[in-house]
């Protein structure tokens, strides 16, 4: 079973060790915060690095535009070649309390246009509290 928290600072980790198909591996997420006054302190949390989960905000243009003009081109320089999981964040927000559509949400087919556009090899959407208690399809 795998907990996460959600922590605004670099270096906030989480670290489990996992099997799959048999075989020992050590999981470890990092929240490496996107604030510029970071970008020197980021590069450093790259190193054996094998797959990012690049994770961007549901309600948010700016985050999830800063995939493209950003994000993608900081982890080609850093850890060329490695896989990439494209996930959205929030999605409860693509709905209000009284179920209205936001019309500034990112769609579900933006999302998978833009991890087809910067080549992720999956694209994640999650589920939040709020609608679904306990359940995040990421895991």
């Amino acid at each position: 079973m795998l907990l996460i928290a959600t922590l605004t600072y670099l270096s906030a980790s989480f670290l489990q060790d996992v099997f799959v198909d048999n075989v020992h591996m050590e999981l470890s997420l990092w929240d490496t915060a996107g604030q510029e006054e970071f970008d020197r302190l980021r590069a450093l949390s790259y190193e054996d690095t094998h797959v990012i989960m690049l994770c961007f905000s549901i309600d948010s243009r700016d985050s999830f535009e800063n995939v493209s003009t950003k994000w993608i081109s900081e982890i080609n320089d850093n850890c060329p070649g490695v896989k990439v999981v494209l996930t959205a964040l929030k999605c409860d927000l693509r709905k209000d309390e009284d179920e209205n559509e936001n019309p500034n949400a990112i769609t579900f087919e933006q999302g998978l246009a833009k991890a087809k556009e910067i080549g992720a090899v999956k694209y994640l959407v999650t589920d939040c509290p709020r609608h679904n208690p306990g359940y995040d399809d990421s895991w």
